[in-house]
Parts: structure tokens; sequence; C-alpha cells
């Protein structure tokens, strides 16, 4: 097999804000590196984990082997598995791999179990050119040493012309626990558009923070989705007042670059115990519902006609509380049955927000 180098390797790259190159490595961030200090330990890492991240080429390669070092987050006990390698071919999935190797982190203590060095291997791909999509596995971080096609096999980029969709929000947009990246929702969304996506979903750290938004005025994007609410919950972090004041702040500094970029502003979910519970003196995720509505009110009131409100029940209501295993994260089918949903309210039919 022949070994492409880092150079090689770094335009292949897709779902990424930045890249951390290291001696020997990269690593797909969703974050600037530059601006890494600029954020607490616990979004630092959540957002350098790969959701959406992967490695996209045209190829005649009929293997691929990538080796690199991944920390994965350790599942508590009974949830679906974490960590899988995703392969697509011409869009559609060939195989999903765990691969061998790689260490477990308890983000609690910050400790490691095993050995970070890890590899991947797929054979037995079709035969001649064809597009291939490596997905990296959105519950741990990856820093890729390698990659590895047939001698002789020809390796190129492969650009994407697709519309793109961005999608922020907390644990529930970063899916964490769907067997594997694609089976998270704006992954099942943006496959059945036939759209590119830029996940920016931040496990447990979804705080309406200009941080964020700044990063998402940056960002390419042909539309942009803000899942909001519930990570502000826990902990009441944001009140009555400054819940929509912050919202209206997000929103404004987006809208800076993104001026008539359709917007989409999607409460929270169904939560078991959080509906009409305030936390702290915040509002419960009622009270956010009518808030966030009110915050797309006054913007549409203002002239903005390209942003749109989604009441989050709408994409996972009570009845689909049996797949919430721990009564706040959808399983797989969870998340497969909001981007089938999400498809058909925003991405379809005569009010698509953007057409592939």
């Amino acid at each position: 097999m022949k070994s492409l180098s880092l150079d090689e390797i770094e335009p292949l790259l897709a779902g990424q804000v930045d890249v951390r190159r290291r001696s020997g490595s990269l690593q797909p961030l969703r974050l600037p590196v530059a601006e890494l200090g600029f954020y607490d330990p616990f979004n630092r890492w959540v957002a350098s984990c790969a959701a959406g991240c992967r490695i996209r080429l045209s190829t005649t390669s009929r293997s691929l082997r990538m080796t690199g070092a991944q920390r994965l987050l350790a599942q508590p006990a009974g949830n679906e598995r974490r960590g899988a390698y995703d392969l697509y071919v011409d869009g559609e999935l060939f195989a999903r791999s765990y691969g061998e190797g790689g260490a477990k982190i308890a983000l609690e203590t910050a400790t490691l179990d095993g050995d970070e060095a890890f590899a991947v291997a797929f054979d037995g791909l079709p035969e001649g050119e064809k597009l291939v999509e490596l997905w990296l596995p959105q519950s741990a971080t990856v820093s890729i040493t390698g990659l590895e096609l047939d001698d002789g096999a020809s390796a190129r980029p492969a650009a994407d012309p697709r519309p793109r969709i961005l999608f922020h929000g907390s644990s529930i947009t970063h899916c964490m626990e769907a067997e594997g990246a694609s089976s998270g929702w704006p992954a099942v969304a943006a496959r059945l558009a036939g759209l590119d996506h830029l996940n920016l979903g931040w496990a447990g750290s979804c705080l309406l923070s200009g941080q964020a938004a700044r990063i998402i005025r940056d960002a390419r994007a042909d539309a942009i989705v803000l899942k909001l609410g519930i990570n502000v919950h826990g902990g009441g972090q944001l009140r009555e007042r400054t819940f929509p004041d912050s919202a209206h702040a997000m929103i404004s500094i987006i809208r800076e670059r993104h001026v008539t970029t359709p917007l989409v502003i999607a409460s929270p979910i169904y939560a078991p115990g959080r509906e009409d519970e305030e936390s702290l003196g915040g509002p419960s995720l009622v009270r956010m519902r009518e808030l966030l509505q009110e915050v797309v009110a006054a913007r549409t009131a203002a002239g903005d006609t390209a942003i749109r409100y989604l009441d989050g029940l709408s994409l996972f209501g009570k009845a689909d509380a049996h797949l919430l295993p721990d009564d706040l994260h959808p399983d797989t089918q969870g998340y497969r049955l909001m981007g089938e949903r999400f498809h058909a309210l925003m991405l379809s039919g005569d009010q698509a927000l953007v057409r592939a």
C-alpha cells in the first residue's frame, strides 16, 4: 500500500472549522485553533470532537487504512456503542467499523484508559473511480497520522459543490449517543436533502455565546439552524431577561455577514422533568419555547424575512419519550426520526430553506 503525506491528507479533510497541525499528525477541530484558549476545558474538548468531520476523496483504491490517535468518550453502562467510523462510497453507506486500539477518556477525572494509537481499515471497495467519505466518530477526538491506499491508486480531493447547511446546538445536535456520526439528525436531514452540512453541536456547551456566534458568522453556510435552550436550563444559567437578550445578540452577530441567509431558531425537544420546571430561577422549557418564538417574531417585525421559528416538539415530542434512554438524549432511532422530521419540515417542499 502507499502512504499519503500529511500535506496530501489535509486537502481531503471536510466538515471541520480548523485543523491543528502537530509534528506527525492532523487534528480536525470544530473551533479555531488560534482561539482554543478562549474556551473552558469542557467546551474545548467537545468542540474538538470530530462530529461531522470526514476524509473525502475521489480514488480508484479498493482499500483504505487510516491511523491516528483517538480519545473516545467513555460511555455509560447500557448505552449504544460509541465510536464508529462510517465509510460511504458514492453517497451510500458501505461499511461501519470500530477499528482497533484507541484510548477511552473519563472527562470527570481527565483520565485515559488504553493506548491512543489507533487504526481502522476497509477492504473490498468497488472497482474504478469513486467518491469515498470516511466519517470520524462524533464522540472522540481524532488526530490523523496516516492514510494508506492501494499501490498505484489515484487519490485527489473531491470538492463538495452542494449547498451547505450549518447546525449549532447542544449534545442533542452533537449526537454523541448515536452509533455513528452519520446517524446524527443533522447528518440524516442533510443527506435526505442532498446537502453538505457542518455540525457545530457542542455537547453541554450551547450557551448562546458570542464565541459560537462569531464562528457561525465567519463560516460558509447557505442555511443556518440554531437549536437553543437546553444547555442553559440546567443551573439556570440564563434568566427570563437574559435568555432572549442572549438569543438576540447571537443572531445579530451572525447577521453581520449572513444578512439574508435562511436562519432557523429551534427550541428544545421534549425532556421529561424539565418541561414545566424552572432551574435556579431560569425559565422552564415551556417558557423557553415561548421566549424563542417571541425573539423570532421581533426579528421578523424588524424586517428579517429570512428567519423562522421551529418548535422543538415538532422534531421530538412527548410521544417519542420512549426513545430517550436517559430522559434527555435520543438514541440512534430517535435521532434518525428527528432528521427525517427536520427534512420534511424545513428542507422539502415549496418552503425549503435551501435546495441541492
